[in-house]
């Protein structure tokens, strides 16, 4: 069959074909020719579009794909330009053959200059017999192998299309052998997944292969069966992304879910497993209903020990039994505009959990980004680090701008173990706020000074304490705590800096009772917190509620906050760095100190015209030009006098205005 010479308009009609005889024999086995221009106008706008590659290659330029050119750039190579000369010889051709599957898989003598034009609803597409090939496997959806051997090869651009392969997407037929073909045959291209005809796609454990792009139309939702492995060590999920490199999502505001209700035991049935992977990007998705986690990322039967350079961004996880997200082992984390809610089923129940599984699992390069979670019935945002130790390498992690809301506490660090069990690095939470927690919006429980530095920047706890439990041991009535949990013994908690932190309570009736503590629990010391012009707003509240075993403390406020004393009392570590006066006073004034901490700053101020006095504990003195003192006063309004604290125990003068040794 001769091709036509004149290539200036794609879409003129093909002329007759001179061979009579052949055009008679095929009316006599009554086969459906069409000439191109009859083909191009059933085709619709779908058809078109799949032809000319202009719908799949713009989507396959989206911003997204151009913002992470490691994953994509490895997923179109040259086969694209392949693809794009295969269709444009399609338009050559004078006639194409409208058929059925069925017809293709019955062509016994097929023709290699026909084009096969399938007409099967949702698998509609070019195809061509290649008489070269006698081995490639039908695939359902891009090979077609007819009866006696003879293979059919389906002619597209870009994009492969999840229907090709017999997917129903009706909510009863189970798709995972249709889908996971797609998924395989894809690999190295890009996964076009239309919306479900009717319900959702129901479909079991899927694999994700290496270097592919996926894009899901807007509403779209996939569903686990009920029978997804509960029981290890054979664990299933809904999508594995397992060892494997180059991987793209583009949700699209999809949903993947399970029915929660079949999955009221085990913690493992995860929606989106991603383990001992590079280079991953999930954007624009909805990870719900699980009977495990939304997502999960560390190396679950992977022969990789940690996953690298993973991107979560505008994804959403809600009502999943265990976890919005689990991190265990990652070297390259951004998640960026995601949402972890109402989390419930069983333990720790978190919007989010970064928690590492040994001592070689890393915790480096990872950033949550304008992430919010809300009404979990554990925490916010959970780092528990109880199997990292000194020589693991040191972990990174930054919360920037993130909130929560609702949860049992917003932000906790967790469990930072004492000496050799002390993983170094740096926990930043910058920006970030708690609103509505159960208990402290902030804590740091069982986390040793020994461990890794926790940096609080301008965050701020606002109405938190919402059961009203001001003696509760893990959230005091507070908004900023520091303390232990009874099975987490430690011998020295703290390593700890706050600047520019704020706790608020707006409630007509104020339930915060203290706006940054730090309190002992059994036998432990806490060390090395620094308070750095941090405030607190309405209410009640103290500003500090500090135990007595703490040490090497500071706080720097400007201005002083001020702390009267009308009549005589003892000056508690609650006042560190606070401007002490006599305002209001009576007579005299003797207001006795506690035994001195490294450190440790007290301003005295003389504002009534009364004597007010210093007092050492027993034993202790104030070190004075003329030697050790147990007491100092004086009764001029306008003198003042700044006192810090020594390792011994003593207090020296750190500045004075008038005398204070008469």
């Amino acid at each position: 069959m001769s091709k036509q010479s004149n290539k200036s308009n794609e879409f003129e009609e093909a002329a007759i074909p001179v061979d009579i005889e052949e055009t008679i024999e095929r009316e006599e086995k009554r086969e459906p020719l069409i000439s191109r221009r009859k083909l191009l106008t059933t085709l619709g706008l779908g058809g078109i579009a799949a032809v000319s590659t202009g719908l799949w290659e713009a989507a396959g330029k989206s911003t997204a794909f151009a913002s992470d050119q490691s994953v994509t750039g490895s997923v179109y190579g040259i086969a694209q330009k392949n693809r794009k000369k295969e269709l444009l010889d399609i338009l050559d051709m004078h006639f194409c053959l409208s058929v059925k599957l069925e017809d293709l898989r019955a062509e016994l003598e097929p023709d290699p200059m026909l084009a096969y034009y399938v007409t099967n609803e949702m698998q509609e597409g070019f195809f061509r017999y290649d008489p070269n090939d006698n081995t490639t496997p039908d695939n359902t959806g891009t090979i077609l192998v007819s009866s006696n051997g003879k293979r059919f090869k389906r002619i597209y651009g870009d994009t492969l299309i999840a229907s090709w392969f017999g997917t129903k997407g009706d909510g009863i037929t189970n798709d995972t052998l249709a889908l996971q073909l797609a998924l395989n045959t894809a690999s190295g291209h890009k996964l076009f997944i239309p919306k479900q005809r009717a319900g959702f796609y129901l479909t079991g454990q899927l694999f994700i292969p290496s270097q592919i792009a996926i894009e899901f139309e807007p509403g779209t939702i996939i569903q686990a069966v009920d029978t997804l492995s509960k029981v290890g060590p054979v664990y299933e999920r809904l999508i594995r992304i397992k060892t494997v490199k180059d991987v793209y999502i583009n949700g699209n505001g999809a949903t993947l879910r399970m029915n929660k209700t079949a999955y009221t035991s085990g913690e493992q049935a995860h929606i989106f497993d991603i383990s001992g992977s590079e280079n991953v990007v999930i954007e624009n998705i909805n990870a719900n209903d699980s009977g495990g986690d939304g997502f999960y990322i560390g190396y679950f039967e992977s022969t990789v020990a940690f996953c690298r350079n993973i991107v979560l961004r505008n994804c959403r996880a809600d009502n999943n039994r265990r976890q919005g997200l689990s991190v265990i082992s990652v070297d390259g984390l951004t998640v960026e505009n995601c949402r972890f809610s109402n989390t419930k089923g069983t333990a720790p129940q978190s919007g989010v959990d970064i928690e590492p599984n040994g001592q070689l699992d890393l915790l480096k390069n990872i950033r949550f980004i304008q992430c919010v979670s809300e009404g979990n019935t554990g925490r916010g945002f959970l780092v528990t680090l109880l199997k990292p130790t000194a020589a693991s390498e040191p972990i990174d992690i930054i919360f920037d701008r993130c909130r929560t809301k609702g949860n049992s506490f917003g932000f906790s660090m967790n469990y930072g173990g004492d000496g050799t069990k002390a993983v170094q690095g740096e926990i930043k939470l910058i920006d970030c706020m708690a609103d509505s927690e159960q208990y402290a919006g902030f804590s740091d429980l069982s986390f040793s000074a020994d461990s890794a530095k926790r940096s609080y920047i301008r965050c701020r706890a606002i109405n938190c304490n919402t059961v009203n439990q001001p003696d509760d041991p893990y959230g005091y009535g507070s908004s900023f705590i520091v303390t232990t949990v009874p099975a987490q013994t430690r011998t020295v908690i703290g390593n700890a800096v706050y600047t520019d932190c704020e706790s608020i309570d707006t409630r007509q009736v104020p339930l915060i009772k203290r706006g940054f503590t730090l309190k002992k629990n059994k036998t432990e010391i806490i060390r090395n917190v620094a308070y750095f012009n941090c405030t607190v707003k309405g209410g009640g509240q103290s500003i500090y509620s500090i135990d007595p075993a703490s040490e090497d403390l500071h706080a720097e406020k400007h201005p002083l906050p001020i702390q009267a004393f009308p009549s005589s009392g003892a000056v508690k570590f609650d006042y560190i760095g606070f401007k002490i006066t006599n305002a209001g006073a009576a007579g005299e004034v003797n207001l006795t100190l506690p035994t001195a901490k490294a450190a440790v700053t007290y301003t005295f101020f003389v504002e009534a015209a009364y004597r007010l006095n210093l007092v050492t504990q027993p034993g202790k003195t104030i070190l004075t030009p003329n030697g050790g003192k147990t007491l100092i006063g004086t009764d001029m309004p306008g003198n003042s006098i700044k006192l810090l604290g020594r390792t011994d125990g003593q207090w020296e003068i750190a500045s004075s205005v008038g005398d204070w040794l008469l």
